[in-house]
């Protein structure tokens, strides 16, 4: 996927990181099945390239929007998360209480604080999180000209 988006990222003007590529990788993957033995199996993992880090902290990087599914302390580790890579928007929520559920809640982090999307079916939420997405470009690009 990171080369995918390395290829492509120069001819956008939003970067919307919605895949939900895995922070780890095993070390050494293996060519066949691993038996089960009595002993305890153990994996080392290595972190994947952070492509969101990646695009947002391009020269001139698109308008990003991040997301973050936290299982607690969501607040905090939202805004942490939209500090550390630098971007403009994150959208965050509580995993327990999203996967699997036909609706969602979403907090909205960007400059001007957090913006809470009450409960509701996904599809509104996504109406909602692309209005805000909207608002935010066009006020930044208002500003750039």
């Amino acid at each position: 996927m990171f080369e995918a988006v390395k290829k492509r990222v120069a001819d956008t003007d939003i970067f919307i990181s919605v895949a939900a590529v895995a922070d780890y990788h095993v070390a050494t993957p293996r060519r066949q099945k691993i038996k089960k033995t009595a002993g305890r199996l153990r994996l080392d993992l290595v972190p994947n390239p952070d492509i969101l880090a990646w695009v947002a902290g391009r020269p001139r990087p698109p308008f990003c929007v991040g997301f973050a599914a936290e299982t607690e302390n969501l607040r905090q580790h939202a805004e942490a998360k939209r500090r550390s890579k630098k971007v403009p928007l994150l959208a965050a929520n509580l995993a327990q209480r999203a996967i699997g559920a036909d609706d969602n809640e979403l907090i909205l982090f960007d400059d001007k604080g957090a913006h809470k999307l009450a409960r509701a079916p996904k599809e509104v939420i996504a109406r909602q999180l692309v209005a805000h997405i909207a608002k935010l470009y066009g006020a930044r690009r208002k500003a750039k000209s």
